[in-house]
């Protein structure tokens, strides 16, 4: 969910005027004017009622680790006024009656245009961590968002047309495991067992911490549906590998798909995952994807 943490108004002169005409010194002949209504050809349009939005133009903006201060390009941002004007009018309706009918367009109002740009104050973010904010302009309003964010950052503005927001880190926030963390090693059968290795690119970074890893164990069957046969969850100290041996008896079976086919040998994979668990990244599961077929009994 995209958060809205500042805001800037730009001011912009709006003109209109109306002007209506009465003479209080001539008589009103109510009958008559009734009369007119329910039966000329020419329908006087009602005062017009108008309502109006505005086109949104956005730019993103991401920012990686670094130890120095960061400056994103300066974007021109563009937005305008759409008014929908509506003017009601009396045309003939059923039984010589006459109704009310609306008449609706949409014109372009006014337009502004202006430039927004992002600097952070130096900050530190681990190798895989990208911050993303967006500045959006619609109508006079220009505000900052950020969509991803390692910190939570205090804000502030200068300038009204050319609008420079500076960004200053206050407390870290953890944000999501890098996907690509942790990589298959290898994955094979022996003696009744199954070995799934796995690499850790930043063990060190989570020294401390734990990281737990999931193995749900599938059947290949040829021309039919996988036989889903238990499921496994290996808890560990951060470490630059991990390896994973089970048998079948230990995988807990609970939502296993009953499978009569038993002869034989058949080869059976793995799909795996892992997620981190501590205070330096969320805790957020990642799928891995599956291994390589290997035969077992």
């Amino acid at each position: 969910m995209k958060k809205l943490i500042l805001a800037v108004f730009v001011s912009a002169g709006l003109l209109a005027a109306a002007h209506a005409q009465v003479n209080f010194d001539q008589g009103v002949n109510v009958k008559e004017m009734i009369s007119q209504a329910h039966n000329s050809d020419l329908a006087l349009p009602a005062p017009a009622a108008s309502r109006g939005s505005y086109s949104r133009d956005c730019a993103r903006f991401s920012f990686g680790p670094s130890d120095a201060e960061m400056l994103s390009q300066k974007v021109w941002l563009r937005s305008t006024e759409y008014v929908t004007e509506c003017t009601t009018v009396m045309q003939p309706g059923p039984n010589g009656t006459m109704v009310p009918v609306q008449n609706c367009y949409e014109r372009p109002g006014m337009s502004w245009n202006q430039t927004g740009q992002i600097k952070i104050e130096p900050r530190k973010l681990l190798a895989w961590e990208k911050e993303t904010f967006e500045i959006c302009l619609e109508g006079p309003w220009m505000r900052l968002y950020v969509n991803e964010a390692g910190y939570k950052y205090s804000a502030k503005s200068e300038g009204n047309y050319d609008t420079l927001y500076t960004l200053t880190a206050q407390n870290k926030i953890p944000m999501d495991a890098d996907e690509n963390g942790l990589s298959l090693g290898a994955f094979s059968y022996a003696d009744g067992k199954y070995t799934l290795t796995v690499s850790d690119k930043w063990a060190k970074e989570y020294a401390g911490e734990k990281t737990s890893i999931k193995v749900d164990l599938y059947k290949d069957n040829p021309n039919w549906f996988d036989g889903f046969k238990g499921t496994k969850e290996f808890t560990f100290d951060a470490a630059e590998g991990y390896t994973m041996s089970f048998a079948a008896a230990d995988l807990d079976t609970s939502k296993a798909a009953f499978d009569p086919d038993t002869r034989g040998a058949k080869k059976f994979y793995v799909k795996w995952g892992f997620k981190r668990l501590g205070v330096i990244s969320k805790d957020n599961f990642v799928k891995k994807g599956e291994t390589p077929g290997v035969e077992a009994n």
